[in-house]
């Protein structure tokens, strides 16, 4: 039996326009910002081989192992550590994608238990977090690692899937990320992360959320989110891609989020308003903000200056949000991968 390993973190985009009319899915995709997060989806992956050949003729044959049949077993499990049986196709789904192209044997049985660290459809980019961890996890376990692959196969069953557009391209760019060019990463797909460290606080409101599919499938949403996405992705096009653009990036978000006419939706309104009404509270406003997560009930609580930010004060936020009806979580930015290889 061999065990291969992946952590994969969400990511939360800010702003985005949508690029999918390409028929083939490496090329679909969108520009945006985000932050590319340090919770996410957590994959083990046990690979069972196929037996041995057959015994020759009057030969006792051994008992056939247990599982080794090209079966599938998927456990997923939430962050509270509650079974989620609905989340078992789509990782069923990608390991039949990886035998279909030959990255994997079809006799080869396969054991995955995957971890959600935060909740899914509250756009957090979990469904690119577990596709792109458990094909890490699987071509390790399979004894032929290959990130770029697993990269380019996590966006295919994205888009198949009708998930996010851009979130795994802008997981391997890590940081806050910038994507310049829709696709599949390592194919036509560009993008670049500035590392930076920052407390960031998720807020989402339990009872409500979002399929991606719903806007970007919808002519008249696609449409109003991809004329503000270009408006606001075109100044921070423009010059080096560092910590320095944190700034410009809550200042676009905040642009895209009116414009495009997201921050009117009744359930987004209310969440602003009282995420925002907490922060007034406690004499917060100055140094901290909250943007809009696209595309779930969702906003991100973070310090307008990084360098400064303290992650007690965050913690100090979680009882005045969980009393007004919404449910948090803490985490960070994800560092680069190019800095997690050192």
């Amino acid at each position: 039996m061999s065990v291969g390993e992946a952590h994969v973190g969400g990511h939360v985009t800010l702003l985005f326009s949508i690029h999918d009319d390409e028929i083939l899915p490496r090329r679909q995709g969108s520009r945006g910002a985000g932050l590319c997060l340090d919770a996410g989806v957590r994959v083990r992956a046990q690979a069972l081989p196929a037996p041995a050949a057959e015994p020759s003729a009057g030969a006792v044959p051994a008992p056939r192992p247990l599982h080794q049949d090209g079966t599938i077993e998927v456990d997923v499990r939430d962050r509270f550590g509650q079974p989620w049986a609905e989340g078992q196709a789509m990782y069923i789904t990608l390991i039949n994608d990886l035998r279909a192209v030959r990255r994997l044997p079809s006799s080869t049985s396969w054991r995955l238990d995957v971890r959600l660290e935060l909740p899914l459809s509250q756009g957090f980019g979990m469904s690119a977090a577990g596709f792109l961890a458990a094909a890490l996890a699987v071509l390790e376990a399979n004894g032929t690692p290959d990130p770029a692959y697993a990269a380019r196969a996590a966006h295919r069953l994205e888009r198949l899937h009708r998930g996010g557009l851009g979130d795994v391209l802008a997981l391997q760019a890590g940081g806050m990320a910038l994507r310049r060019e829709p696709g599949a990463p390592g194919v036509v797909g560009l993008a670049q992360g500035a590392s930076l460290t920052a407390p960031l606080l998720l807020v989402w409101q339990p009872d409500e959320s979002r399929h991606t599919s719903s806007y970007i499938d919808h002519p008249g949403w696609k449409r109003s989110i991809t004329r503000a996405g270009e408006e606001a992705l075109g100044p921070l096009l423009v010059g080096p891609w560092t910590e320095a653009r944190w700034g410009d990036v809550l200042e676009a978000a905040a642009s895209f989020a009116r414009v495009s006419g997201l921050a009117y939706e009744d359930e987004r309104a209310a969440l602003l308003e009282r995420v925002q009404t907490v922060l007034a509270d406690h004499g917060l406003e100055g140094d901290w903000t909250c943007r809009l997560c696209m595309l779930g009930v969702s906003a991100v609580v973070v310090p307008r200056q990084p360098s400064t930010a303290s992650s007690m004060v965050l913690e100090g936020l979680r009882d005045p949000l969980e009393v007004v009806g919404l449910e948090v979580a803490m985490c960070g930015l994800a560092a680069l991968p190019s800095d997690e290889e050192e």
